[in-house]
């Protein structure tokens, strides 16, 4: 192991990737051990994206710390209460879990060492989040803000600059855009003249509830937006595609959107994500279908554009339109 703790754990994460194995079989074979294997590609960018964040933890506070056997309780205790501020109750439980998994993968890929290692991660305490008290994710990030944190993603390699484009001018949930294909992209027609983007029913297209809908091109700045993110796509493709390539994980795009904001604008946004540009263009919305129209229409037509249900009546989009004239 002559490679620094982060690279250790990323080396680590690559080399227990199992995407062209069968979870399901592996499970009826009883002489394969399923448990350091990590088999879809949304599991491998959140186990990458932890391994990376816990590798700079670990160079930073703990430099001694140069060989993954060489973690214990202590580190990993200190690490998860350092993310109290910024991770949600459940995200600790994940993370906890993931953690788990990546001793049973250091494990496996450094087998020589494998009787070194003793995390003790039964012994960890989860702590109790603390994100709400400080969280601003209520807070709608403008479209200027979008603007500049899209084009700081531009200079980067990853498209998970194509995820944040579709939260930002269609206000698509983080797990809808690592689902959506070119194929659910048109250019004509729509509600302005603009095209539209469907969203497909169920897991494949991510839609919350199994809740299909149609969201419209509201501008033309939009559809140049749209139109680069899928140009040079085939039809099935995904149009963000992750680092190991086919589906990006959310968390990814989450993390993505939070990273930019922190980088750009401090604490203005803190641990925001695609919720607060899904606001913005609720507003957005609501404001150009509002003129000439009675407010419940106005309103039943954000619900539906949002995937809330066109009868959910203002409770449905309170927390989205601040501004319901």
């Amino acid at each position: 192991m002559s490679q620094n703790i982060k690279e250790q754990f990323k080396n680590v994460v690559h080399g227990c990737a199992a995407p062209y194995h069968s979870k399901r079989a592996d499970k009826f074979n009883d002489a394969i051990d399923t448990a350091w294997k990590i088999y879809a590609n949304s599991s491998f960018d959140d186990m990458l994206d932890l391994a990376k964040n816990f590798g700079d933890f670990v160079r930073e506070q703990y430099p001694e710390k140069n060989r993954a056997y060489l973690v214990d309780k202590d580190v990993i205790q200190t690490y998860m209460n350092s993310k109290a501020a910024s991770w949600s109750q459940d995200t600790f439980f994940t993370n906890y879990s993931r953690l788990k998994k990546l001793e049973i993968c250091c494990k496996h890929i450094y087998f020589r060492d494998s009787e070194k290692f003793n995390w003790h991660m039964d012994d960890v305490i989860v702590p109790k989040s603390v994100k709400e008290a400080a969280h601003k994710k209520d807070t709608p990030i403008p479209m200027e803000v979008s603007r500049v944190i899209l084009a700081d993603m531009r200079e980067k390699r990853s498209e998970v600059v194509n995820a944040v484009t579709l939260s930002a001018y269609l206000g698509m949930r983080a797990e809808e855009t690592t689902c959506l294909k070119p194929k659910s992209v048109h250019f004509t027609g729509g509600e302005f003249g603009l095209g539209w983007v469907q969203i497909v029913r169920g897991p494949e297209g991510g839609a919350k509830g199994g809740r299909p809908r149609v969201i419209p091109i509201i501008d033309k700045e939009g559809q140049n937006a749209l139109k680069s993110v899928v140009a040079g796509k085939k039809l099935d493709d995904y149009i963000a595609v992750s680092e190991r390539g086919g589906k990006m994980g959310p968390d990814n795009v989450e993390g993505a959107i939070c990273d930019a904001l922190k980088l750009k604008y401090g604490n203005t946004y803190l641990f925001n994500d695609g919720h607060g540009m899904r606001k913005t263009f609720a507003q957005r919305y609501y404001d150009i279908v509002r003129p000439g129209r009675k407010k419940s229409k106005a309103v039943s037509k954000t619900n539906e554009v949002l995937g809330h249900g066109s009868k959910r009546g203002p409770s449905g989009i309170k927390e989205y339109v601040k501004n319901m004239w």
